[in-house]
């Protein structure tokens, strides 16, 4: 089942958050071997931020090429017809 391009929004916020909360939780620690790990953390989810756009992206352009095939057969159907019409 595919998510639909609201839940997808949700995700890349989401995963906004968790990033930025994980900078945040850094900035609370002084020893490099407590901060790091939440900013491996945050790089984590902003990786994860970036898939997760670029995979709407190209479902925002799959969608589109949809409608513009639609939009073009209904206008190439007339045409088609005028066509068929005169040939017979």
């Amino acid at each position: 089942m595919a998510l639909g391009e609201g839940a997808l929004m949700g995700t890349a916020v989401d995963y906004a958050q968790r990033a930025a909360e994980c900078r945040r939780l850094a900035t609370q620690y002084t020893k490099p071997e407590h901060w790091e790990h939440f900013l491996e953390m945050a790089e984590t989810w902003e990786m994860l931020l970036r898939h997760q756009q670029e995979r709407s992206r190209w479902q925002t352009i799959a969608l589109a090429d949809r409608f513009r095939n639609v939009l073009f057969l209904s206008d190439k159907r007339p045409a088609e017809e005028s066509n068929n019409e005169k040939a017979a």
